[in-house]
């Protein structure tokens, strides 16, 4: 019987392209999954890769059994997902990822939320980029993921996917410095998200609607970096506001806040899984929770522009979802 590891390991290289791609996603060195793919080989009985200059591709043989193995997992994924149902209790494990802005305001109230809830649901989560958390989904390496979305920037989703609307999340924009107009900030550093991000698209799209072509000097996929810099007055920046006034760790609002032109600063956050994941009851239960921990914090992202003044209310406010985390 063919080994379901190896397989596994076949079908993400006949998606990621080569051995090191595989690597870094699974978190298991090339010499081991060089020696993996050799002993499938032996297993078949025929060739599965082929060198190609120092790398390796998949052969016809290769490229057929990495996809008769996702149909193979998708099979027992289902299988796992029917016998969960047949539970008397909800129980197992839900692979969680999520970029950073979103877990660190929303993850500690979800995962309180789960474990009062169903006891025996085990989350395992991993923090990942938006796009790295799409493709988990898709590859199956989580059940869920949040990602988000830019408007006019739109992000491909596969047909096998669902999309659960979360929440608006509004962005806004601050100055090292007290300006009058958003073109007083064309002379100014600014920090953006890694270039060929949909974040740095959009970011570099809205100043040269705002009549400037901006001065990008930092980088970072670290928003807390973007604070940080602003706060110092080294660099203008777009911040989320599901930053500032994060619940269990507050971040000041900057000081000198930018009133931007034109149409309305925003990013979308859905929640992703693969179409019909949510038949399991674990994904499902976490789904449930993502959605009203989300809903119950509307508030406290919507009012956040005025916490320069009185922060101490939020720190009231978020202590008391605690309270409630016994409820679905």
């Amino acid at each position: 019987m063919l080994d379901l590891n190896r397989l596994a390991m076949l079908r993400e290289l006949e998606a990621r392209g080569s051995i090191a791609a595989v690597s870094r996603a699974i978190g298991i060195s090339s010499s081991a999954i060089s020696q993996q793919l050799a002993k499938l080989e032996a297993e078949v009985g025929m060739k599965l890769l082929e060198p190609v200059g120092r790398q390796v591709r998949l052969t016809q043989v290769g490229v057929t059994l990495a996809r008769r193995a996702d149909e193979v997992i998708r099979m027992l994924e289902q299988t796992e997902a029917e016998l969960e149902q047949t539970s008397t209790r909800v129980q197992g494990v839900v692979r969680f990822a999520s970029f950073s802005t979103f877990a660190l305001r929303y993850l500690p109230e979800v995962l309180r939320r789960m474990a009062a809830s169903h006891p025996d649901v085990v989350v395992e989560f991993t923090q990942v980029d938006p796009t790295d958390a799409l493709n988990a989904v898709t590859r199956r390496r989580a059940d869920l993921a949040i990602t988000d979305e830019y408007p006019h920037i739109p992000r491909a989703v596969a047909p096998d996917m669902t999309r659960t609307f979360l929440l608006r999340d509004p962005i806004e924009v601050y100055a090292p410095r007290a300006v009058q107009h958003p073109s007083d900030l064309s002379t100014s550093a600014w920090i953006f998200e890694p270039a060929e991000t949909d974040a740095a698209l959009w970011a570099t799209r809205t100043c040269r609607e705002a009549g400037f072509e901006p001065t990008v000097r930092f980088t970072s996929a670290n928003l807390r970096i973007h604070h940080s810099l602003v706060q110092a007055g080294e660099a203008a920046a777009f911040l989320p506001r599901m930053l500032l006034g994060t619940p269990d760790d507050l971040l000041d609002i900057p000081e000198h806040p930018v009133a931007w032109s034109g149409p309305e600063l925003y990013r979308d956050v859905y929640a992703v899984t693969r179409r019909g994941g949510t038949i399991r009851p674990a994904v499902s239960a976490l789904l449930r929770h993502l959605a009203d921990v989300v809903a119950d914090g509307t508030d406290l992202i919507a009012d956040s522009s005025g916490l320069a003044g009185d922060s101490s209310g939020l720190i009231a406010d978020s202590s008391g979802l605690a309270g409630d985390s016994t409820s679905e």
